[in-house]
């Protein structure tokens, strides 16, 4: 009986240290030129896999924070606009839309501080800007919520990952037309690869309050290249 007291107190300060262990974002997020992901696609999808990308846009990487920008481009061709610091983490400015439209935030959102730890719960909430293809523009309010909840060991068509991060999150956009987007998304990161699996669900409700789209996707990632290291499955 003493022998599984000890056990269940040495077990339950293990989990604390694990609890609060300080995560480096960079390290399960790698964000470089060219680095792409290619997951199964979803069945209505006809154009092969469903990729992800990143593409350096501008490098001002002499300054102090060597902060720099990029696209990281979904399989639909829209793309976040992101700002890579050292010190402060992906800091989100905002959506370029696959319809050639823009959305940019009044101010930065630190999506990803530098450095989390179980249990955070992050939220932000912006004003924005859509500029459209005619020159008007259309102002909304973007939210986002998320949480960093754990480790979890997963296996995807690329293969098998211990210890992946699991954050949870949820967006919500007003879009200046009367309707509302979100998404609820649960994103699992493996340490030196990015994403390897990831569920997420849209959401559009008409300025009437009646929900038009609902539509819930999932991928899990079958090969990628992350600074310049194949990972997961051969070419087809």
């Amino acid at each position: 009986m003493t022998f599984c007291l000890a056990f269940l107190v040495v077990l339950s300060f293990s989990l604390q240290a694990t609890t609060k262990k300080t995560i480096k974002i960079k390290d399960y997020y790698p964000i470089a030129d060219g680095n792409e992901w290619r997951y199964t696609a979803p069945p209505e999808w006809k154009d092969g896999d469903y990729i992800s990308s990143i593409k350096l846009v501008s490098d001002n990487s002499e300054n102090k924070d060597s902060a720099k920008k990029y696209y990281h481009f979904d399989a639909t061709k829209a793309a976040k606009m992101l700002t890579v610091s050292k010190q402060k983490g992906i800091i989100y400015e905002g959506e370029l839309f696959n319809d050639g439209t823009k959305a940019e935030f009044d101010k930065p959102i630190l999506w990803l501080p530098s450095k989390i730890k179980i249990g955070d719960i992050l939220k932000e909430e912006r004003n924005y800007t859509r500029f459209l293809k005619d020159g008007k523009k259309l102002s909304g309010i973007f939210r986002i919520d998320q949480k960093i909840v754990g480790f979890e060991d997963l296996e995807v068509s690329a293969g098998k990952f211990k210890n992946t991060l699991r954050i949870d999150s949820e967006t919500f956009w007003t879009l200046g037309d009367g309707r509302i987007a979100r998404s609820i998304n649960v994103y699992h990161y493996a340490k030196n690869v990015g994403v390897i699996k990831a569920s997420a669900r849209f959401i559009i409700i008409s300025k009437e309050g009646k929900e038009i789209i609902n539509r819930l996707i999932e991928t899990d990632l079958r090969r990628a290249t992350v600074n310049g290291k194949k990972i997961g499955l051969k070419a087809d």
